[in-house]
């Protein structure tokens, strides 16, 4: 692996940071101590505002940033930075080398329709290149990778000159139609292209997504450098900034597939920083379940900007393939969590039909909620939880940030009392319904939707802001025990922590099942591809011993588009895996669509071979606490008149203290556990307790 650094005890630190839309969050372990930080997220340059979460942590240490940053063995960062260039459509200006005759395949997009029954609303996907950027280059090579027109490469230097000097582009991608059977053509092109402009970005399609479909695999290529310079800003800045101030430790980024990549191979593959932090939320998730003996887990995580959901079943997290990001078909794969717009920051609305609603939009940092008092505007959830007297206002980040509660009656009272005729507690307590709602729905189409029953499971519930309403999602989906982790609002940085590098390679072959003598082409491929992989993460500094492999492959019926995806064997295929591969897939498929939904009498093909290479990397021991807990009125720090917001009442609730709720002691709600940087409801009927890890353990 990457050199370490160990401080004069031979002692070792490892940091993990998250930075989200609307906090950046840090989560450190040093000693067997856990501590955390949290900072706004500063987007002039997101380094200020990791540096000063790390400072905070570090102080917790009694340390200054500089001294944990140089007993650190291991930096690990997720970020949102790709994310955000996405949803903002603001990049890179991408010019496009494409197969000639094929300058509108970006345009028709695969032929997109949504549900809208509107035609009006059946938009065009979003131009992300300017379409004097897109040229046709002389070339062919068909299904099978045989060359039916030889490249051109005078044209290629001729065309990038056009789109560099002419047409202003910083970055290129080569989208050659079958490059993935036959790459010969793209890396002539590259290679062409550097030979005049050697520091220009370039994205070969075949070498992000070598799989049958244009659609994804070009748009999957040019999404690869549309973020290049943005996350290209943001990672040099953090290595540098993190470097000067003393870290000489290994530095890694988390990929949304769900492990860690070092700082060269996010260069050259940015896209796959995409959905980090929702990611590593689900990593730490899996292992804190692992810990508890659980199997069956939903997780939730509510931040500033929104809610993450997802499922585990038997401790497998599952990937989505082929991503779909908004309206863009695309290759990638991530951890499947499915997100709405609803967070701290979300911002309370009344729409054209005069129904209030919240989110998705979202106050972010900055301005950020009213009660900040840096010129927001609009309601958020934090403003209706301040207004509601969940939120200490003198304890916000610790005491660190001052929130002005009147700024929040004044923005709530606006959009929704004088439009209602509500009070001001009466509008938040509306914003809190409306966002639990949200959530509650979220987590059913991630358990009832995938025909499971949420009931059967624990909700693990972590972010800055979802453990003011766990016990009322839990409610609605009947669910009875809730796990608050340790550390909740940086959970998602501590999940880093738990993390592996991790690799992983698409391959086309169409293998029809029906005709087993085509096994050697697959078994070529799969041999290559896992040498491959292999020497990937040796070049990481893993040592053999240290790498992991699986194998998997994606199946579908002749005539389908989407396929499912099952375990390959360890070893080479032979023509008897045909049959049985088939077997498998028949029952996996009636498994996941119903018994009976299986096509009789249609064949199978194995579209595409996947290779997954994890190395496994050192992990910080996380130390137990002792069973001391004592009686419940020795947790109570202060009383506060608090607005139930199901009960619409007023009422007088004990205020507990965090620092003193050890483990063995109990507490019943209705009452508020304040942390630094989180709060904690406990609604009537609802009991806590903490377990030997400082886990909060609600018990409906």
């Amino acid at each position: 692996m990457t050199d370490s650094a160990a401080n004069g005890n031979g002692q070792q630190a490892f940091i993990g940071v998250d930075v989200g839309g609307t906090h950046t969050d840090v989560s450190v372990v040093y000693g067997g101590q856990v501590e955390r930080g949290k900072a706004l997220t500063t987007y002039d340059d997101f380094s200020r505002g990791v540096l000063e979460a790390v400072g905070v942590a570090a102080a917790n240490y009694d340390l200054t940033m500089e001294e944990l940053l140089e007993r650190t063995q291991l930096f690990i960062n997720g970020t949102t930075v790709v994310t955000n260039a996405i949803t903002q459509l603001r990049g890179s200006r991408v010019g496009v080398l494409v197969t000639s005759g094929f300058r509108d395949a970006f345009r028709l997009a695969g032929g997109p329709r949504t549900t809208e029954i509107d035609d009006h609303l059946q938009l065009n996907v979003p131009d992300l290149v300017d379409r004097r950027a897109i040229v046709d280059i002389e070339e062919r090579v068909d299904w099978s990778g045989s060359v039916l027109v030889p490249l051109d490469v005078e044209q290629v230097k001729s065309q990038a000159k056009y789109l560099v000097e002419e047409i202003g582009v910083d970055a290129l991608s080569i989208c050659f139609l079958w490059s993935h059977a036959n790459s010969a053509h793209e890396i002539l092109a590259r290679d062409a292209i550097k030979e005049i402009y050697p520091d220009i970005f370039v994205t070969m399609s075949h070498g992000v997504f070598p799989v049958e479909g244009e659609t994804r695999r070009w748009t999957t290529a040019i999404l690869n450098s549309f973020v290049q310079d943005r996350a290209d800003v943001y990672l040099t800045s953090l290595n540098e900034k993190l470097r000067s101030a003393g870290l000489k430790g290994g530095l890694a980024f988390f990929q949304g597939l769900g492990g860690g990549i070092s700082l060269e191979k996010a260069r050259e593959y940015p896209l796959g920083l995409l959905g980090s932090g929702p990611a590593a939320g689900a990593i730490g998730s899996n292992e804190l379940a692992k810990r508890m003996g659980k199997k069956r887990v939903l997780l939730g995580d509510m931040g500033g900007t929104s809610f993450d959901t997802g499922i585990i079943v038997d401790n497998e997290i599952t990937i989505d393939k082929n991503l779909q990001l908004g309206p863009f078909m695309t290759g990638v794969n991530i951890v499947d969590v499915v997100s709405v717009g609803a967070g701290g920051g979300s911002i309370g609305w009344v729409s054209e039909r005069g129904v209030p609603q919240v989110g998705p939009h979202s106050a972010g940092s900055t301005p950020g909620p009213a009660a900040l008092d840096r010129g927001g505007e609009d309601p958020t959830v934090t403003d209706a939880m301040v207004t509601l007297g969940f939120i200490d206002p003198d304890n916000y980040l610790g005491g660190r940030v001052q929130l002005v509660p009147e700024r929040s009656k004044a923005v709530l009272d606006r959009v929704f009392g004088e439009r209602f005729g509500w009070s001001t507690e009466e509008s938040a307590a509306a914003m809190h319904d409306l966002v639990v709602v949200n959530m509650a729905n979220a987590v059913r189409e991630v358990s009832v939707g995938k025909g499971h029953d949420p009931r059967e499971f624990l909700f693990l519930a972590y972010g800055g802001t979802l453990p003011l309403f766990a016990s009322q999602i839990a409610e609605r989906l009947g669910i009875e025990t809730i796990v608050i982790p340790r550390n909740s609002s940086v959970f998602c940085a501590l999940g880093l922590l738990s993390s592996d590098y991790v690799m992983r390679n698409d391959q086309g072959v169409g293998w029809d099942l029906s005709k087993p003598d085509g096994v050697d082409r697959v078994n070529d491929i799969a041999d290559r591809m896992v040498i491959e992989a292999i020497a990937q993460m040796e070049s990481e500094g893993f040592g053999r011993d240290q790498i992991d492999v699986q194998r998997s492959g994606d199946l579908r019926f002749h005539g389908q588009a989407y396929e499912l995806t099952l375990p390959m064997p360890a070893r080479a295929l032979t023509q008897d895996d045909a049959s049985s591969l088939f077997d498998e897939f028949l029952g996996f498929y009636e498994r996941t669509y119903g018994e009976g939904t299986a096509w009789e009498g249609v064949p199978a093909s194995l579209i595409n071979y996947s290779v997954t290479v994890t190395g496994r990397q050192d992990r910080p021991a996380l130390g137990t606490a002792p069973r001391n807990g004592g009686p419940s009125g020795d947790l109570v720090r202060e009383t506060r008149e608090v607005f139930l917001p199901t009960e619409r009442r007023l009422e007088t609730v004990p205020i507990i203290d965090d620092a003193r709720f050890t483990v063995g002691a109990k507490v019943e709600g209705p009452a508020v556990i304040d942390a630094v940087d989180t709060t904690i409801y406990l609604p009537p009927g609802t009991t806590a307790e903490r377990d030997e890890y400082m886990n909060y353990v609600l018990t409906r």
